[in-house]
């Protein structure tokens, strides 16, 4: 029954803007009810399209000129649009057709503090002190009397203000939001912090409080916490799309894939929903992750639809078609990646192991140029270029390479793809000799010289090093 009703009510609602949009276009005159009007301003406003939210506000003060909603429709579409001339004309007239409304009051006063008009504000917010007295709107005064005192450059008593603001109404979103986000009181981090544990103890079934600490502790980069937290404003609140996404971002961060893109399904079932190209991305992320490349490529297909000018979606579409040992395909998606801004040295790296494995070696070789141009101590491009010209009959131009770079500097992936490399080119004792010198300084790295050369997992040689460095 109730789904039939909305039902009807939908269809009813699109009747009237179908009706109003052909009239407009028409340039036609349309009149309406009040609460015709009013239904418009909500659907239009709700829609987030403020210039026609405004153009309906027109057209029903032109109708009724002596109702002051319309006007404070005006008025807030104004702030929202930053005019302030037009928001202050329009607080004038609603003081004359509604000058002691208390909602009309309110209004000012945002108004007041968004265009920092700061002693009418304070007037403003001393005259409804003095009428006001339930919790919610005295949370509202308390609200903004923080966004004063921090236009005044008083934060101590900013931070009390929201504080209040929360206290006294412990669901008042947008005192949480500036607690959290406005710049002024970075300095009180760790009494902002106190405070959401505080008010989360006090109510633990308060979902809201629950989000802000997860955001609290996700700024601090305490992933555990902010998982925890996000997870317990998700139980509380199962309809906020908002909480699902933030705790699949936290899961992601954390390479819990698997739960991460169930928590990415339930915010997409959400009303809130909205694809953006970094949601696609980790999406896709930890489809790859799982080695579900077809998955993962749908996904970044619709990120390439969001945004076609960021380089890494075609770089992660061709570690996929690697995977798959698609190398042509691959090739493709590295080139269209080095052709976007911000690429990296890791796409001119790929593109030119997957020239070499399409038999393409001039176009190879130029990339691992690239590679190394761009960065110049990107040693896993110099060992796979080295390994590349000894694969084409040219050894000592890899062994020269390799010994050049050694005297610019020393890492563990260098060190190690060196030893392999020698292992490669018969160098044995050479080989041996450098893999004593890097186990001293690299131990740990040691899994390195298996990726180049797995061979050597086996190679008794190599073990006994192993053992002897061990401790």
């Amino acid at each position: 029954m109730n789904r039939k009703s909305n039902d009807q009510r939908e269809t009813a609602l699109m009747a009237l803007v179908a009706r109003y949009e052909r009239a407009a276009q028409g340039g036609g005159t349309l009149f309406l009810a009040e609460e015709e009007f009013e239904e418009l301003l909500v659907h239009y406003f709700g829609a987030h399209d403020y210039d026609q939210t405004l153009e309906v506000a027109d057209l029903a003060i032109s109708q009724y000129n002596y109702t002051p909603d319309f006007y404070k429709w005006k008025a807030l579409i104004h702030k929202i649009n930053l005019e302030e001339e037009e928001a202050m004309a329009t607080l004038e007239q609603l003081n004359i057709y509604a000058p002691n409304d208390e909602e009309v009051m309110m209004l000012r006063l945002e108004i007041y503090v968004h265009f920092e008009h700061q002693d009418a504000a304070r007037a403003a917010l001393d005259q409804l002190y003095n009428i006001v007295d339930q919790d919610e709107k005295l949370s509202l005064l308390a609200f903004f009397d923080g966004l004063l005192c921090m236009q005044e450059n008083r934060f101590r008593e900013s931070f009390e203000a929201l504080a209040e603001a929360i206290r006294l109404d412990p669901y008042q979103e947008p005192a949480y939001d500036e607690l959290l986000n406005a710049p002024e009181l970075a300095a009180m981090r760790k009494n902002i912090g106190k405070l959401l544990k505080r008010q989360a103890d006090r109510d633990p079934f308060n979902d809201l409080t629950w989000f802000y600490l997860g955001l609290w502790h996700d700024d601090g980069g305490d992933d555990l916490a902010a998982l925890e937290a996000f997870g317990n404003a998700r139980s509380l609140n199962d309809g906020r799309g908002t909480y699902d996404l933030e705790y699949a971002d936290k899961l992601f961060d954390l390479e819990m894939y698997e739960p991460a893109l169930q928590a990415y399904g339930a915010y997409f079932d959400s009303d809130e929903a909205e694809e953006s190209y970094e949601t696609c991305m980790r999406i896709g992320r930890s489809h790859q992750m799982l080695d579900d490349f077809a998955n993962a490529k749908k996904a970044y297909f619709r990120a390439l639809e969001i945004d076609p000018e960021m380089y890494d979606i075609y770089q992660y579409i061709a570690e996929c078609c690697v995977a798959e040992e698609k190398w042509g395909v691959a090739a493709y998606n590295y080139g269209r990646a080095v052709e976007l801004p911000n690429h990296t040295a890791d796409c001119w790296l790929g593109l030119a192991l997957c020239s070499s494995a399409t038999n393409s070696p001039l176009e190879a070789e130029q990339a691992f140029l690239k590679a190394i141009e761009m960065d110049d101590q990107f040693s896993d491009a110099y060992v796979s270029y080295a390994l590349y010209l000894v694969e084409h009959g040219r050894e000592a131009d890899a062994l020269q390479l390799l010994a050049t770079v050694a005297v610019e500097y020393r890492d563990s992936a260098l060190l190690f793809g060196t030893v392999a490399i020698l292992m490669i080119c018969n160098r044995r004792q050479q080989a041996l000799t450098l893999l004593n010198e890097g186990l001293a300084e690299f131990y740990d790295d040691y899994e390195l010289l298996f990726n180049w050369h797995p061979d050597l997992e086996q190679d008794r040689d190599v073990q006994a090093l192993l053992q002897l460095h061990k401790q």
